[in-house]
């Protein structure tokens, strides 16, 4: 078992060092970004990155409040699913869920299992998951991101 405190300064370490990875990669529009917050620039729809000692994961999270609004995002997704497919390869959508905070969400996520946060030889290959579904949808979301952009206003 490792401390909280172990805990802390090993998953600070390891998205700082993931940080710095992916430094070498802009966004599809020619931009620096922090991959690691990726900015979808649109409420309520996030990446999100999570690690532990048995798995990696990386999910898009649809996390508004109102449940038809919610449902009406995951839909646009839904519609556009061959096209993040072609783009980004199959993931697994799962349109009611609860997130880390107990609240309800929509995601489309994808992981990798046998990797340990805590094991440094195993950062390579969560670093190199990351990066590819990371630089895949970031094409993918510079082509339709105005699409979700119009349900938020």
């Amino acid at each position: 078992m490792y401390s909280k405190q172990e805990v802390k300064k090993t998953r600070e370490l390891f998205y700082t060092s993931f940080g710095k990875y992916m430094g070498k990669n802009k966004s599809n529009c020619g931009k620096r970004i922090k991959w690691v917050n990726y900015p979808t620039h649109v409420k309520h729809i996030y990446v999100r990155l999570f690690s532990d000692s048995k798995m990696a994961k990386i999910y898009i999270e649809l996390q508004h409040k109102d449940p038809e609004i919610r449902a009406l995002y995951f839909e646009q997704f839904k519609q556009l699913k061959s096209a993040f497919e072609d783009s980004i390869g199959s993931w697994t959508w799962v349109e009611n869920s609860l997130n880390e905070l107990n609240l309800p969400s929509s995601r489309i996520e994808n992981e990798i299992k046998n990797v340990n946060i805590f094991d440094k030889n195993t950062w390579s290959t969560i670093f190199h998951f990351y990066e590819e579904n990371l630089v895949k949808f970031d094409a993918f979301w510079n082509d339709f991101k105005d699409l979700f952009k119009q349900l938020d206003d």
